[in-house]
């Protein structure tokens, strides 16, 4: 009898912590995917208003990247935000993390943007942007497009070279090549100091 009612006690205090692990859990997955919404939301503001500084953090340089990309952004949905998992084969290595789905308005045709927010756990529900990248027509989950949305993104993405684009800026930056002195420049201006000195002439070499 000792033995059932230590028995069963077992058996409900494993269920009971079963129970809490799994609405913690829950609790966690919400915070992350609301948090998603909301940074997701906000970028999709200040892309369209072309702000980097009212961008979540790191998103700055990619709404100028992209309105450089698409030639101007007239509009920006969220249409996604889910848990992402990446396996690199290695149990120890697999990780997930929330993204985020933006469809875009733009002048090169309609895209779809996602958003990374690879906070190292799903506990850590932060809203700083890890990475940015243009998603192909067929990574955009099929519930999320209707069927006229996707044959337009289909034909603008092939119209565009049918590679994601990248959302980066490209432009180097000013003074990054004005300062920089060939070799031989030195060795012209290391000659003309010698003034003739052979001896200081040969140190030049």
């Amino acid at each position: 009898m000792d033995d059932n009612r230590l028995r069963n006690g077992i058996i409900i205090s494993v269920t009971v912590v079963a129970a809490v692990a799994m609405v913690a859990l829950f609790l966690i997955l919400r915070a992350s995917n609301e948090r998603t919404i909301h940074a997701s939301t906000k970028f999709a503001t200040a892309l369209v208003r072309h702000e980097p500084n009212a961008a979540p953090k790191g998103g700055a340089d990619y709404v100028k990247g992209i309105n450089a990309y698409f030639r101007g952004v007239s509009s920006a949905r969220v249409i996604d935000s889910h848990n992402h998992g990446v396996n690199t084969g290695d149990s120890a290595d697999t990780r997930a993390y929330y993204v985020g789905d933006i469809l875009l308005a733009t002048k090169r045709g309609p895209a779809v943007i996602e958003l990374e927010f690879d906070n190292q756990s799903l506990a850590n529900a932060s809203e700083k942007i890890s990475s940015i990248h243009e998603l192909a027509p067929d990574k955009v989950r099929k519930h999320k497009l209707n069927a006229n949305d996707r044959r337009a993104l289909e034909a603008a993405y092939a119209q565009r070279g049918g590679e994601p684009g990248n959302l980066l800026p490209t432009t180097r930056p000013v003074g990054a090549v004005r300062f920089a002195k060939p070799a031989v420049d030195e060795h012209l201006r290391c000659i003309q100091r010698a003034h003739g000195d052979v001896n200081k002439m040969l140190r030049c070499e």
